[in-house]
């Protein structure tokens, strides 16, 4: 028979903490490489289990900063969203989009009180794009996918890892035998990689934990 897919869009840690209440079978989260990003591996360590999930390798992608066509706003990096007629539009909580802004601002002497718009709440990449392309905003971090579609400049920020976590006892169904068939599978493959801003080699990988973060500790209290 034909599996049937029930898909909700939720951030990362929200997704996590899906899978840890047991509401759902497959999860997407992204981790930036080259940032430190303890607290986010600290909340993958928290929901995920070594034993009982297993990693997909979906792509890695690259997020950054939109800009209207042509710049208008004159936005070089993150120190300019301190401008106080700069207008910034967030994710929302519970994303590890909205983490990262944080912990980017902070890397850049940015005290998030200083950006207009910080507390802001939008749902996905595309919606992010939209609010810059319509006009209702300056600029907002996302995939750089979305800012092609909506005809928007770009500032690359940072390459990060995108993974499904998956139950272990899930990956014999054979519901997720297919879908790892076509995640492997040629047809899919090309299509990721053709995407501005993603990169496909690793796309279907599996993965234990340990695999993935093999030199990356957790901190034993994050205070989260």
């Amino acid at each position: 028979g034909t599996a049937r897919l029930e898909l909700q869009y939720l951030g990362s840690l929200d997704a996590m903490a899906s899978m840890a209440r047991g509401n759902c079978e497959l999860c997407g989260f992204h981790l930036p490489l080259n940032l430190p990003c303890g607290e986010l591996l600290a909340r993958v360590h928290k929901f995920l289990k070594p034993r009982s999930h297993r990693l997909i390798r979906l792509v890695t992608r690259t997020q950054g900063l939109y800009l209207a066509h042509g710049n208008p706003a004159q936005i070089n990096s993150l120190a300019d969203l301190t401008r106080p007629e700069v207008r910034f539009v967030n994710r929302q909580i519970g994303s590890s989009t909205r983490y990262l802004v944080g912990l980017m601002l902070q890397r850049a002497g940015v005290s998030i009180g200083e950006v207009q718009g910080y507390e802001t709440n939008e749902f996905t990449h595309m919606a992010i794009a939209a609010h810059i392309a319509s006009g209702m905003a300056d600029t907002g971090v996302g995939v750089e996918t979305a800012a092609c579609r909506f005809g928007l400049d770009f500032i690359p920020l940072v390459r990060e890892r995108y993974f499904f976590a998956i139950r272990k006892s899930a990956l014999e169904t054979p519901a997720m035998r297919d879908l790892l068939s076509i995640m492997r599978g040629p047809d899919y493959v090309g299509y990721v990689g053709q995407l501005v801003g993603y990169d496909a080699r690793d796309t279907g990988r599996l993965q234990t934990l340990e695999e993935a973060f093999p030199r990356e500790r957790a901190p034993r209290s994050a205070g989260i």
